[in-house]
């Protein structure tokens, strides 16, 4: 029923990640997309002309939730400290929502060995990453943090233990959900910071 409402190159898209979630970038390939979107790669050649150009499109749709989530908390009146734990939150229900999606997390260094998707990884990771420590900067700044750490390093914490939490995820079995686990990790963080 949802698919009737996708368009045949989100669907593509989405195809993709499965796939790239199921047998990683060596997968991805214009038979296997065609055979698991169900349809002939005569008509996959109708939207893409090549796996890169299929590519960019997985890593824009990937980013496109971060410039969603950027900008809504910016516009929020509240704490630094609220601001990250609501970045943590939404990501955290973003990825336990589509755990697919977190695997392109996972293959950014081949990412940024394809020209097609390295300035796109780039961006996309530096705009968070800046994001990160601006949060944490105007945290120290207000006051909301004591600690002799630069809000470049919290953002390393952060960010690392993020990355860290997703790849423990792919090969050890959890009880909890990738939020609550994120969750209780950023309440012991500022519990120490605070």
């Amino acid at each position: 029923m949802i698919q009737e409402y996708i368009s045949r190159q989100d669907m593509i898209v989405i195809t993709a990640i499965d796939i790239i979630n199921d047998s990683g970038l060596s997968g991805l390939t214009f038979k296997n997309l065609a055979y698991k979107a169900n349809m002939t790669e005569d008509l996959l050649y109708k939207y893409y002309g090549d796996v890169n150009d299929v590519l960019v499109d997985v890593v824009k749709y990937y980013f496109e939730f971060d410039e969603r989530l950027l900008k809504t908390i910016n516009s929020k009146d509240m704490t630094y400290i609220e601001k990250i734990n609501m970045y943590v939150e939404q990501f955290a229900q973003y990825y336990d929502g589509y755990p697919a999606i977190s695997v392109i997390m996972l293959q950014y260094e081949e990412l940024l060995h394809n020209s097609a998707t390295r300035e796109i990884v780039t961006t996309g990771t530096t705009r968070r990453r800046v994001f990160v420590a601006d949060m944490f900067q105007g945290a120290i700044d207000n006051g909301e943090l004591n600690t002799d750490l630069t809000a470049e390093d919290l953002c390393e914490v952060l960010t690392g233990h993020m990355i860290i939490l997703t790849l423990n995820r792919r090969f050890m079995p959890y009880t909890k959900s990738y939020s609550i686990c994120l969750k209780e990790f950023t309440e012991k963080l500022f519990s120490v910071l605070t």
